[in-house]
Parts: structure tokens; C-alpha cells; sequence
């Protein structure tokens, strides 16, 4: 179903693998920009550029990391302190940090050149040739999102390059400026993209993925009523419902298909998600989520791994009685088979940890996980997500009055009671813990917790021993990543390092 897809990819991944080459994101050789001279001529061109935009997507395990530690419920394993299990000892020399900034300029790069040239193409659908314009600025928006989340303010680059000089005196304009950009980019983007796809393209963006986006950056920002509006559309669009079993949502051979909602009618919950496969681009993320004492040769074991990125022990108690979600989210047992039998996960290196996330571990599948190569999907934008934001922004606006109606359908679905009677205060508690155990180990916590402005003192209010380092380590100035001193350098001083990081 994602084969025609990772095709095009591959092909324009290959197209385009001058753009990873060089040291520097921002100030690479000339020789080495896919120029509008050159690059694309034809509508084949024109389709491999736009898929190879879509790499950056795929690129690195370290968005994984950023996107759960720290957090108030997640942690890195104590056999592997790498300076990613905290994010708090980072300098502008260390690979995680720069990795992320420069897989996103790559993505931008990419997306810069298809917008740039496609407009210049003659011999191409004209309907075509919008909606790949469509798909490059939605993906440039989301590039520039995540990057803006990670290192404030930035360099906003809108065209293609043809070399250093373009970029002389860069400087990075300030984060309203970037969240001003994204969201031109995403409004541009949504009246020429397709409302879904057929099977052998699906993962592409589509309008409801780029107002699903829209409605986060606008969340993120805190403009309420914008965020409405954009969760409003996707709830009213009629394409998207919540699947009666939470369970489905997770697991390869389950992705993009569609299941019964509450009422027995076949949906689709998935508004938009990275794409991954075996043996073309896969992730890291069974294993990064897997147990390290049930490895049998090496990690080849259901729910087997490296114990890089688990649940604390405490979050078991976040999930209410009978809530539904804790048997995925929350693994504590699992049964081998012979001769091991049901064991009680325990971890051999981090003191009273155990406990691990399956969403990423394809049990009953029949295909154990190999390392690198996890063929699971990673979630960007689901419907259960536009609910609970739609409820948080309501609250916000106008109080719970409104909001219960959003929040109780993901709790419904979950099998626990439903919310009545709460403060806007209490909602709002309430709203925070719901997005915890509705979407974990899904890429959010850390952003929601930058986004409330609570991220530093969350951490240093745990009371997890495992989370020790972090809490007496973690400063405000961690709240952002430092930009790669080799760019600071290039530069010749135009571009600022982030404050705590010199």
C-alpha cells in the first residue's frame, strides 16, 4: 500500500542526495544546489522533486528523542548516557543538536527548489502542478515548525539557493516572523491539495493534513480562535472519526486502513503520518522503544530493544481504572512463549524501570523487528489529537462549557467516565494529563510542555529517581537547542548562537 510511494521517494531522494554532502546546511558549495537551470525540466521532474522533499521526514532517529526526553513521563535507559537522554548537557559542537538543524534545512532546501522551478515548467498538468506546489509549502511549513520548536528564532529562506553569496549577512529573524511564514505557507498550500489519495500514494500531504498542522502551529502560539477553526474544519470535513478499538490505530500491518468507529462505519482516523518500510526507510522506533531483557540474539524478540526511550514507572498511574489505552501504552508483562513463558519486564540496567510503550512493536504480525529497520509509521496528525485540541483551545476561549463534548469522545473511547462539572483551572489539568495518556510516545509531550510554558519547572518538580539527572541539570535556556557552532562560524557572526550555549 506505501510501496508507489516509496518508490517516487527513492527516486527522488537519489535525485537529490547532493543536498546532504557538505558540511554546512546553510552555506554549502554552490556546485551543490539543484537549481531551476538544471533541475526540474519535465512533470516526471517535477514529481521526484516534490517526493525527494519528503526525505527530511525520514531522516533521523534524533527526532524521536527530542520529541520524548525529557518529559515528565519518559526517559532514556542508564546504560546509554548520550547527551540526547536529557537534552540538558548539549553544546553547539554536539551531533544531536545539529543533526536536527540540519535535516531540517535540508528538507527546506529541497522544498525551495521545487518551488522555485516548478512554476517553470511548461509540459505539465496544471492541476498537478498546484498540487505539487501544495505538497512543497506544506512540508517546508511543517520543516520550518519543527525547527522553530527547537531553536526559536531563524534564518527564513523562501527560494532556491545558487550559492554562498545568496546568503551573505543572514541573520535569524525573530520566532513571530517564522510562525508568520509557516502559516502563509500552509494557507497557500491547503485549496490545491487533494482531500486523500489512492493506496499507492498515501502519506503524502493532503489539505486536512496541512489544517491539521495549521491548527498545532496556531495552538502553539496560542491563538485560540484560529485553532478552533482549523479543528472545526477537519471535525466537519466528514473524513475522519475515532476507530472504536485503540489498539488498531498502532502496528504496520494496521496503517492506513480503515476500522469500525463506536456505531460499526469503517473510518479513518489517521490525518496525516511519516511514512516508513522495511528495507527502504525504516526507523528505529521498535527498537528505541523495546525492552532490553527480553532481547533473545541481539534484540530479534517481540517487544525486545535497546530501552532507549521508556515509559517512568510512575506513568502507569496516570491511565484511570479500566482506561482502555494502558495495555499498548503501558506493557508491564508479556507472555514469550516457550520456554520463557509470561515474564515481568524489568530492566537489567536502570533500577526499578521495566514497563514499555508497544505502540511501535507489531505483535502478532509474524515479523520480528531487525535493528533500523521498523517499518511503523510515525503519527503527526490524528484525530483524537484535533479533539483534545479543539478542547483545550475552547477552554481557553470560553471555558469547559463547550469543550466536554471534544474531550469525552477520546475518553468514551478510552472505556473511563466522562468529564462534568470542572473549573477552567481543573479542565485544563485534566485537558494536560488526557493528552499524556491519549497520545504517548507520539511526539508531543515535550512540545506541550514548552507550549504551557511549564516545561523547566515540570522537570524540576519530578519526583522520579530515574529522572534525577535532568531535574538537577535542567535551565531555562534548555528550553531551546543550540544552532551548530560551524554555522555560527560560516556566518562571520551574522547568525547569533542561542543564549547558555557560548
Amino acid at each position: 500500500m506505501k510501496n508507489s510511494f516509496k518508490i517516487l521517494f527513492t527516486i527522488g531522494f537519489l535525485a537529490s542526495l547532493v543536498f546532504t554532502s557538505c558540511e554546512d546546511i546553510l552555506t554549502e558549495d554552490p556546485k551543490s544546489f539543484l537549481s531551476p537551470e538544471n533541475f526540474p525540466k519535465t512533470e516526471k521532474d517535477a514529481i521526484a522533486a516534490t517526493t525527494a522533499a519528503y526525505s527530511s521526514a525520514f531522516a533521523s532517529p534524533r527526532e524521536f528523542y527530542i520529541s520524548f526526553i525529557p518529559s515528565d513521563f519518559t526517559f532514556q535507559g542508564f546504560h546509554n548516557k548520550r547527551p540526547s537522554t536529557y537534552f540538558t548537557n548539549l553544546s553547539g559542537f554536539d551531533d544531536d543538536a545539529n543533526t536536527l538543524w540540519d535535516d531540517g534545512f535540508v528538507g527546506i532546501s529541497r522544498a525551495n527548489t521545487a518551488i522555485t522551478a516548478i512554476p517553470l515548467i511548461e509540459d505539465i498538468n496544471p492541476i498537478l502542478q498546484k498540487r505539487l506546489l501544495g505538497e512543497v509549502k506544506a512540508l517546508r511549513a511543517f520543516y520550518y515548525f519543527g525547527l522553530v520548536r527547537k531553536y526559536g528564532d531563524l534564518p527564513i529562506l523562501d527560494g532556491a539557493l545558487n550559492g554562498i553569496e545568496s546568503l551573505d549577512g543572514i541573520t535569524r529573524k525573530p520566532v513571530d516572523e517564522v510562525y508568520t511564514f509557516i502559516e502563509n505557507d500552509l494557507k497557500a498550500a491547503f485549496p490545491d491539495l487533494p482531500d486523500s489519495y489512492d493506496n499507492s500514494e498515501k502519506g503524502r500531504m493532503t489539505k486536512w493534513s496541512a489544517a491539521g498542522i495549521l491548527a498545532q502551529v496556531y495552538l502553539t502560539q496560542k491563538k485560540w480562535g484560529l485553532a478552533i477553526a482549523q479543528c472545526d474544519a477537519i471535525i466537519n470535513s466528514g473524513k475522519f472519526d475515532l476507530i472504536a478499538d485503540y489498539n488498531k490505530l498502532f502496528g504496520w500491518p494496521n496503517e492506513h486502513q480503515l476500522f469500525p468507529n463506536k456505531d460499526g462505519v469503517l473510518v479513518n482516523e489517521n490525518i496525516w503520518d511519516i511514512q516508513f518500510a522495511f528495507d527502504d526507510r525504516g526507523s528505529t522506533a521498535t527498537q528505541q522503544t523495546g525492552s532490553r531483557d527480553t532481547r533473545v540474539g541481539g534484540n530479534r524478540n517481540f517487544y525486545g530493544g535497546f530501552e532507549n526511550m521508556m515509559p517512568l514507572p510512575e506513568f502507569g498511574n496516570w491511565f484511570e481504572p479500566g482506561d482502555l489505552r494502558k495495555a499498548i501504552s503501558f506493557v508491564e508483562t508479556v507472555d514469550l512463549g516457550p520456554p520463557n513463558g509470561v515474564i515481568v519486564l524489568k530492566s537489567p540496567t536502570t533500577p526499578g524501570a521495566g514497563p514499555i510503550s508497544a505502540k511501535y512493536h507489531n505483535i502478532g504480525s509474524g515479523v520480528l523487528p531487525t535493528p533500523g529497520n521498523s517499518p511503523n509509521n510515525h503519527y503527526i496528525v490524528r484525530f483524537a489529537d484535533v479533539l483534545l485540541m479543539r478542547a483545550e483551545a475552547e477552554n481557553e476561549l470560553n471555558g469547559p462549557t463547550n469543550a466536554y463534548q471534544f474531550i469525552n469522545r477520546v475518553r468514551e473511547r478510552a472505556g473511563i467516565t466522562p468529564l462534568a462539572g470542572l473549573s477552567k483551572d481543573q479542565f485544563t489539568t485534566a485537558l494536560r494529563k488526557e493528552r499524556a495518556t491519549e497520545l504517548s510516545f507520539e511526539g508531543h509531550r515535550r512540545y506541550d510542555l514548552l507550549r504551557w510554558g511549564i516545561f523547566v519547572e515540570t522537570i524540576k518538580n519530578s519526583t522520579s529517581p530515574i529522572l534525577a539527572i535532568p531535574r538537577a541539570n535542567i535551565q531555562d535556556y534548555n528550553k531551546l537547542l543550540p544552532i551548530p557552532n560551524n554555522e555560527v562560524a560560516a556566518s562571520n557572526g551574522t547568525l547569533v548562537q542561542n543564549p547558555g550555549y557560548n
